[in-house]
């Protein structure tokens, strides 16, 4: 009887120990996330290039338990943050950045990044890089090596 008492009396610890540690995996502080992390244009064919290609839209997340503040965000190259949140995001909440550029009409690689500066404990600094290529468009009938 003593042998089963003390059985049941270890998992019971082991029981709340195990919550205690999953309830101190919430972050201190705020915590931010991008979705996506990079943009991945892919390969768009030359004849199918138009403006909304250079229109993206980047969330931010707040996984933290403190207000995330976007102090400043910068793109590079002629990209043009259009929008994003000047107000605290509150944990659990999101925010929307909006980006456009201009992108030729030629074949080109595309790689732009938009750089977020914040008070998230986990990234000062955090960059979200937008990638893709322009490409010609496949000729019907024709052979490509």
């Amino acid at each position: 009887m003593r042998k089963l008492v003390s059985a049941v009396a270890v998992l019971l610890v082991l029981g709340c120990s195990i919550a205690a540690v999953a309830q101190e995996k919430k972050v201190k502080g705020a915590y931010i996330r991008l979705d996506p992390a990079e943009v991945k244009l892919g390969d768009i064919p030359l004849d199918k290039l138009s403006d909304s290609h250079g229109k993206v839209e980047i969330k931010v997340l707040n996984e933290g338990s403190s207000p995330l503040l976007l102090n400043r965000v910068e793109g590079c190259c002629g990209t043009e943050i259009k929008e994003y949140a000047k107000t605290p995001i509150l944990p659990g909440k999101e925010a929307t950045i909006r980006v456009e550029f201009r992108i030729e009409p030629k074949p080109q690689a595309i790689r732009r990044v938009v750089t977020i500066h914040s008070n998230a404990v986990n990234s000062k600094e955090l960059t979200c890089p937008i990638t893709g290529s322009v490409v010609l468009p496949k000729k019907a009938g024709r052979i490509e090596f």
